[in-house]
């Protein structure tokens, strides 16, 4: 258990020797709504309904000639808004104790109560202050995993394994960005959007008539849009583009040499992994200095990345379970021989194409070769 929080077995068993804490970013603050606040909440709703009511009611009385089928609509109305109401202030009552709970219990935690809260704005999750404490304890882990990922991401399809001991990874391009995958999905509504100024602007060619001013808010929107695609992880992956701006990172066994050159180790930083929008973000902390930078991943919503194992037998259980019995009866086999057998012998080495994988894998290996990123430099 980690702040109240179950740790799944398969996620322990991933990191199982490794330097990994499992904590919760706390939400934000509950903080009482002030008053002006409050009353407008409230008094905007009613007068819209009772708006709606009155007029409802006169409407149905004149239609129908009898001014006591206009007061029917009216009460049932009526008992319509007071039953929304009772019930939307009961939602917010339970979703503000929940969301204190949830603070408290990240609170409770020793490495929970020492991050940011995600109501923090992006100038404050960047200052190196708001990490002091987590970069001060003695006994520091070299990852902080944020326990909001495990129900974003499919362990079994985007992680699998890491890489065991004696296997060195080599170094790798660890593609990154500056904005979160799923950006170029924005960009190419704007471009869409743009499209009555590219007729306007062949019609106003057509026609030689000038060029109407508002025209340069279209070339902004596809400006705006070509931007984001371009800069888009995610897209930039899977058609395999270029990087047009900045540079990669490189990633070896426990360090990252980022676009600019500078060298982050895993023996004076803390990588933390947080969930962040449909994207994972990850931060290099170290005394001083915060390195913010997004993987080339779109996740689901919480509750939607695991997979459920299918019940029952099917054909492909039925293959799964065969050859495990095989692999079993072989490692058996072996032992009985006095022949030493792993299930972690034959595992690929992770590439760029696995980007969490490589991350996990390189930053937390566990004889960490520093020395391979300074020869670079």
């Amino acid at each position: 258990m980690s702040n109240g929080v179950a740790i799944p077995e398969q996620w322990r068993a991933l990191f199982e020797g490794r330097r990994v804490a499992f904590a919760e970013l706390p939400p934000a603050p509950v903080r009482p709504a002030r008053g002006f606040v409050r009353f407008l909440i409230r008094a905007l709703p009613l007068l819209v309904w009772t708006a709606i009511t009155i007029g409802a009611s006169i409407w149905i009385a004149r239609a129908s000639g009898r001014w006591f089928i206009g007061v029917i609509v009216a009460v049932i109305m009526t008992w319509i808004a007071l039953l929304l109401a009772v019930g939307f202030v009961g939602a917010l009552k339970v979703e503000r104790m929940a969301r204190v709970r949830r603070r408290e219990r990240a609170l409770d935690d020793p490495i929970g109560k020492l991050l940011p809260n995600r109501g923090m704005s992006r100038k404050q999750f960047r200052d190196p202050a708001s990490y002091a404490a987590l970069l001060a304890l003695e006994q520091r882990p070299a990852l902080v995993f944020d326990t909001a990922l495990f129900g974003v991401v499919q362990l079994d399809k985007m992680v699998k394994s890491l890489a065991p001991r004696g296997q060195m990874p080599e170094p790798e391009i660890l593609a990154t960005s500056s904005i979160p995958a799923g950006s170029a999905f924005i960009g190419v509504m704007l471009i869409a959007q743009s499209s009555q100024f590219w007729i306007r602007m062949l019609a106003a060619v057509r026609t030689s008539a000038p060029l109407h001013w508002s025209m340069w808010g279209g070339a902004a929107m596809v400006g705006v849009g070509l931007y984001l695609v371009l800069r888009d992880p995610w897209l930039r992956r899977k058609l395999n583009l270029p990087r047009v701006f900045g540079a990669d990172f490189v990633i070896g066994a426990g360090w990252i040499k980022d676009g600019k050159g500078e060298i982050w180790t895993v023996d004076e930083s803390i990588a933390l992994i947080t969930l962040a929008g449909g994207g994972m973000e990850i931060r290099l902390l170290k005394p001083g200095k915060v390195l913010s930078f997004y993987l080339p991943m779109i996740l689901g919503k919480p509750g939607t990345g695991r997979v459920k194992a299918p019940t029952g037998i099917t054909g492909l259980g039925l293959r799964k379970r065969a050859k495990s019995l095989a692999a079993n009866a072989a490692r058996g086999a072996a032992e009985s021989v006095g022949i030493e057998t792993t299930d972690r012998a034959d595992i690929q080495m992770p590439s760029s194409n696995e980007p969490l994988r490589l991350l996990l894998s390189s930053w937390l290996y566990p004889e960490p070769r520093t020395d391979l990123a300074m020869r670079d430099q």
